[in-house]
This record gives structure tokens, sequence and C-alpha cells, in this order.
């Protein structure tokens, strides 16, 4: 089978519902990550970790305690495989790919459509690293790297960065002097030296300084 060649995508999951079929500690990280994107999330398995168990308690997963059968994919917009049966992934991914739904099936990318990166997030800021299913530690390392280049702050920047776009949204009417704008506004060198509690008053210093050079 040919190495396949991924679409790189991010999705809005926001009240879409995604079916995880596992109850496992690696179905417990897939939910985390789905409810932490919005999506409403069905957990399909006879036995679930305590963390899941409590997730369903609280009322945050729906938990169908019982096996897999075929008609839980409808209604779902993506599944996501994590049981420990090989024959019960492999049939979830065939089901899916007959209603032409994503899914990915843990640790096995031939059987997959979609596969999930590793991820840094900094509340909107994300960066996604993927070796294309061929090797997740790499990835992971990877990942561990930027998170040390990337810290918490970059959440707070990314924020303010929006709230800058929006208020200058009419206010810079031309489409050059608004990239003029952005292209002196942001600076990695200056974002770098940022700490957390000072952003919002230096890149708006900053943005202040860029405004008045345009408008020499």
């Amino acid at each position: 089978m040919a190495h396949a060649k991924f679409y790189p995508v991010f999705i809005d999951l926001a009240g879409r519902r995604c079916l995880v079929v596992g109850g496992g500690t690696v179905a417990a990280r897939k939910v985390r990550s789905l409810l932490d994107s919005g999506a409403r999330v069905v957990v399909v398995s006879p036995s679930v970790c305590e963390e899941v168990e409590r997730l369903a308690a609280e009322g945050r997963v729906e938990w169908r305690r019982r096996e897999f059968a075929d008609y839980d994919l409808e209604g779902s917009f993506l599944v996501i495989g994590a049981t420990d049966s090989h024959e019960v992934n492999r049939r979830v991914f065939r089901e899916a790919e007959r209603r032409a739904m994503l899914a990915n099936i843990v640790d096995e990318p031939e059987v997959c459509n979609f596969i999930v990166p590793a991820l840094v997030r900094r509340g909107e800021f994300q960066v996604a690293i993927s070796t294309g299913g061929a090797s997740p530690v790499l990835a992971r390392k990877l990942r561990r790297e930027l998170e040390k280049r990337f810290g918490p702050v970059y959440g707070e920047i990314v924020d303010e960065l929006w709230h800058i776009r929006t208020m200058l949204k009419d206010r810079l009417a031309s489409e050059s002097v608004r990239r003029r704008f952005w292209e002196e506004l942001v600076d990695l060198e200056f974002l770098d030296s940022l700490s957390q509690g000072e952003v919002k008053l230096k890149i708006r210093e900053r943005a202040e300084r860029c405004l008045s050079r345009l408008a020499d």
C-alpha cells in the first residue's frame, strides 16, 4: 500500500457529534481532545476508564455501555477507533468509509482517512506536527521542543492580535496598507521578548507606533 499523502487542515468541531469507540486511556485522551475542540462526544464501550466514566457522570459525554454496532456511526461527523481489538477497529473503519465519514484508527495509519498530529496548543495558537503516521515518536519529540520554543504567552499574543485585527478592520481600508501594518507589527524577535501580563500593553504600544508611521 502506497504511503498516504495527507492534506493538513484544522476542522471546526464545535457542536458536531464525534464518536469514540473504546474506553481505555488512549480513548480518554482522544475524548479530551475532542471536548477541547467543542465537539459533542459519544463513547461506545462495554467498560471505560475512570476519566471517561467521570466525564459521562458529569454529562460531558454520552456513554453507550455496550459493544460497537454499525448504527452507532449514524449522525456522527467523525469516528475514532481506539479499542484493543484489531477486528473491531477495522470494522469501524470499513463502516465509516462506506458512509464517507472521517475515520481515524489509533496506531493504524494504513486504515485512517485522517490522522491526528502531535499538537502544541496555547489557546488559539496551535502548531501541528505530523510524520504522516511514519513515526509518532519523532512527532512527539518535536512537539516537546516546540513547547519550549512557544510558551503560554503565545496564547495571549494571538488573542491580542485578534483584538487588533477586529479593531482596525474598518480603520485601514487599503489592503496594501493593512499588509504593511501587519508586516511591521508582527516581528518574531519582539514577540519572543514579551512576558505574560505585559502582552496587551506592549503590542498596543507597538501598534500605535506602526499606525503613526503609516500616517506620516
